[in-house]
């Protein structure tokens, strides 16, 4: 009864669902990474060719000052987080490559990179959301989505929120295999990266 329980992930077998899980982690970072690269590729160009007013116009309604555009602060910290999530993206696609690795020897210690990546990934998502929702904020309401980058970045945003939330589903499934991992086969290392027994014998063929 215990082997049949560790063996199901919501009525789906545990390996099953875990490959299932790990192609469709690979299809949501593709276009994360996707998403936030065109930000911080394009990010200066969309500048360039979109008309720049002054930071700061008057308000008739209140005597004051609207802010129209973010500053330098605003601005270098999205292409910087930006530049952190690719970083942090390279190194959850890595994760999942050695992933692939536990479906042939079936081994624990190749499902933790990715466990690890999608502890971080929460984190780093949530960290993305914050970064791009700061820079709309900066601007006054009636100049945060009057240009094309800013509506891109809503865009982005919004599915960064997405990762973050499908995240938590991601690190259950993937908990659920390397416990199931654990249990099967235990925390054995695989025999291709285990050290060969010296031996006295020569390499090369007897002379005769």
């Amino acid at each position: 009864m215990t082997a049949h329980h560790t063996d199901r992930a919501c009525c789906c077998n545990v390996v099953t669902a875990a490959g299932l899980i790990t192609s469709l982690q690979m299809v949501v970072l593709v276009i994360a990474m996707a998403s936030t690269g065109l930000v911080l590729d394009r990010y200066r160009l969309w500048e360039t060719y979109e008309p720049q007013p002054s930071i700061t116009t008057p308000d008739p309604t209140t005597n004051g000052t609207v802010k129209t555009l973010p500053n330098i602060w605003a601005k270098a910290f999205v292409e910087l987080g930006m530049a952190w999530y690719i970083a942090f993206g390279s190194f959850w696609l890595f994760s999942l490559v050695i992933m692939c690795f536990s479906f042939k020897y079936y081994r624990p210690v190749f499902v933790l990179p990715n466990f690890i990546a999608l502890i971080v990934g929460i984190f780093m998502n949530a960290f993305g959301f914050a970064v791009i929702l700061g820079r709309i904020l900066y601007v006054s309401k009636p100049y945060r989505t009057i240009y094309y980058e800013d509506a891109m970045l809503v865009y982005v945003m919004a599915y960064l929120l997405f990762v973050f939330i499908i995240n938590f589903v991601f690190l259950f499934f993937v908990s659920k295999y390397h416990k199931y991992l654990g249990h099967r086969y235990g925390s054995q290392i695989p025999k291709f990266i285990q050290p060969r027994p010296k031996t006295h014998r020569s390499v090369y063929p007897d002379e005769y």
